[in-house]
């Protein structure tokens, strides 16, 4: 019941205007190309820039062992779809959501940003909005893409004991 929550409150989140939309890495293929559930949230940031409701995207993914890189791959498929490279912020230290969001926040300080969009699927908004919250980002918007899969049911349930794992978590 718990999880059903969580996802719900992340169906409620809306896109608002923000200084930066963050994208969370995903699976991205041998060749290079980004997963579907990757594509389609690399989509949705590319609708929220398109549509003004973002100036950079910033995108954070890790590097895995056959030195495929996530935050490449992202930027490579937005610049062919039309974003200008100079408004893509790259991060392949983002090998979790912690990670993104702790290098996300040091970016926006530094670069004296207020406020962020993350896109990502619903059931993880209120976790990386939460994150970012933690990490003195307090004006948070939410976007994701209209992709479901079957594997959402088991990711929704994992969202309950890692919510309350960053209420607590102190490494920063």
């Amino acid at each position: 019941m718990t999880s059903l929550i969580v996802a719900s409150i992340g169906l409620l989140f809306k896109p608002q205007k923000s200084d930066i939309a963050i994208v969370f890495g995903n699976q991205v293929h041998a060749d290079g190309s980004p997963s579907s559930r990757l594509s389609a949230r690399l989509d949705r940031a590319r609708q929220c820039y398109d549509n003004g409701l973002c100036h950079q995207i910033f995108v954070s993914g890790g590097i895995d062992k056959q030195g495929t890189d996530e935050a490449r791959a992202m930027e490579d498929y937005l610049v062919k779809r039309g974003i200008p490279k100079e408004r893509i912020v790259m991060d392949n230290m983002g090998l979790d959501t912690w990670d993104t969001v702790r290098n996300a926040s040091a970016y926006m300080q530094t670069h004296h940003l207020k406020s962020a969009l993350v896109v990502t699927q619903y059931f993880h908004v209120p976790r990386a909005a939460l994150a970012l919250r933690r990490f003195g980002i307090n004006h948070v918007a939410g976007s994701y893409p209209q992709f479901f899969e079957i594997r959402d049911i088991y990711s929704a349930i994992r969202e309950t004991p890692a919510i309350i794992w960053y209420c607590v978590r102190v490494d920063f």
